[in-house]
């Protein structure tokens, strides 16, 4: 399930939706607005509750009546207007007031076709909570309060300098092909679902495992080291102005951080399971980390190759007129 915290900005991450034809292929809609209504104040914070909220979601996504629901209180405008993002992808901005708490609904209504094609209703549920990162029982604040680094923007932040979202994108896909997350449906095979979301427009089942956030943050690291690496010189690259060369091993570098950073998360479900002469061993940590000093490796490698000072001539000067 989406949650919200109040005083946020929604965006296309939060509550978006994309518009596809029989096809599958993404189309825009003659019409189409949204309304939110409010369900009830408790939020779901039972792992068992809130796991059924998202298996009961896909029931409830296609057809229904009009609302609003038994029960329910309408708390926005009505029939709201929302952004588009790109063809068949729009998504609700607005900020959540300071009031809202609980369970609420938004509505999407939406007609496909032009004359009589009848209106199509989506519903998803999202919870709003309150933020107190004063509250030592608030846990990691900071993922909260703190925006994370995307391609959109916010690059900045982390000294990649004034770069285009597709220039990001571009840097991002670099690094996604070098350690094989393009494609979840295709490369990921026993990966566990992601309930009721959209992946890119690959699949409706497995995420991607890195997210562009993480891999912006891996690339800024990766250039400073670039930058510091030989001391006799002084760079100041950023992912806007970086060469190519350099950008690629920097791509390795990331790769390596990337794949070290998921080491680090598998190292918590480490578990070794023996009976009857039946084992099953979860070792993944070890399999991620071989994989990121191999890329380091190559990073280490490269590194002072293309950082080190190289001599040039800059041409030959002689007196414009000769004596004699």
């Amino acid at each position: 399930m989406i949650v919200l915290t109040q005083g946020m900005k929604t965006g296309t991450a939060d509550l978006a939706i994309l518009v596809r034809d029989a096809s599958g292929s993404l189309v825009d809609p003659v019409s189409i607005s949204y309304t939110v209504y409010k369900l009830r104040d408790l939020v779901p914070t039972k792992p068992t509750v809130a796991y059924e909220y998202d298996m009961h979601q896909s029931l409830q996504m296609d057809g229904g009546p009009p609302l609003p629901p038994e029960g329910s209180v309408l708390v926005s405008p009505p029939q709201n207007a929302p952004m588009r993002a790109s063809v068949g992808t729009y998504y609700a901005q607005f900020s959540i007031p300071t009031t809202w708490k609980g369970v609420y609904k938004i509505v999407w209504q939406l007609q496909q076709y032009a004359g009589s094609c009848p209106q199509n209703y989506v519903h998803m549920d999202f919870v709003v909570q309150t933020i107190d990162p004063a509250d030592p029982a608030f846990e990691a604040p900071s993922m909260v309060v703190g925006s994370a680094p995307n391609i959109a923007s916010n690059a900045a932040i982390l000294g990649l300098g004034n770069i285009t979202p597709a220039q990001a994108a571009k840097a991002v896909r670099f690094v996604r092909e070098l350690i094989a997350d393009t494609n979840p449906d295709r490369n990921y095979h026993f990966h566990p679902p992601t309930p009721n979301h959209v992946v890119a427009n690959y699949t409706t089942r497995v995420g991607f495992i890195w997210l562009d956030s993480t891999i912006l943050t891996n690339l800024a690291i990766s250039i400073s080291k670039l930058n510091l690496y030989n001391p006799m010189n002084f760079y100041n690259w950023t992912l806007a102005t970086i060469p190519a060369d350099w950008g690629n091993i920097a791509a390795l570098g990331a790769a390596s951080l990337c794949l070290s950073g998921e080491s680090a998360r598998w190292a918590a479900d480490e578990f070794g399971y023996s009976l009857n002469g039946v084992s099953l061993d979860i070792n993944k940590s070890a399999l991620y980390q071989s994989l990121a000093q191999t890329y380091d490796q190559q990073f280490s490698t490269m590194a002072p190759l293309v950082t080190a000072n190289r001599p040039f001539s800059a041409g030959l000067r002689q007196q414009r007129w000769l004596l004699g």
